[in-house]
């Protein structure tokens, strides 16, 4: 069963009202076969726009937010989140399909970034395999011929005439 995030907006009720909306709610979950793992008030929060209530179509401008983590199937998904819409007392809900792959095992190799450049394996095989266009080629030969240019070069002095 796929792992999802049910993220549900209430409106603002009653803490004995809020609390009925979430049994009603998670019950809901259940009856529908979900294995519910977590449950988490993200709290009051003031809404990004104004939103309608749905049976007074009053405006609604904050609201509770809470998170369900729960494992259900996806014919359940569509179920639930059917039946979560259209209860009064939500005023948006979301399921959110989240990935869990398992964590690849990381090995350390300090010893082996710690080396000098010249002596890491990593470099010594790009340099290998390096490949270089005639551009490339071209500006080293320049760069190699103005550096020997430019050292001062000693010519043998002839010995005197006698």
């Amino acid at each position: 069963m796929p792992f999802y995030e049910v993220s549900m907006i209430t409106r603002s009720l009653s803490k004995a009202d809020l609390v009925k909306a979430l049994t009603r709610a998670g019950n809901t979950l259940l009856d529908h076969g979900a294995v519910i793992e977590k449950v988490e008030s993200l709290g009051h929060r003031d809404l990004p726009y104004k939103r309608l209530a749905k049976q007074t179509n009053e405006p609604v401008y904050a609201s509770n937010f809470f998170l369900f983590k729960a494992h259900m199937s996806r014919e359940a998904r569509q179920k639930t989140k059917s039946i979560l819409t259209h209860d009064l007392d939500t005023v948006q809900v979301d399921l959110i399909q989240v990935d869990t792959l398992p964590a690849l095992k990381v090995e350390c190799n300090l010893e082996e970034i710690l080396k000098a450049p010249a002596e890491r394996q990593a470099v010594s095989d790009l340099r290998e395999n390096q490949k270089m266009g005639h551009f490339t080629r071209q500006m080293i030969y320049k760069r190699t011929e103005k550096e020997w240019k430019s050292i001062p070069k000693s010519y043998p002095i002839a010995p005197p005439r006698p």
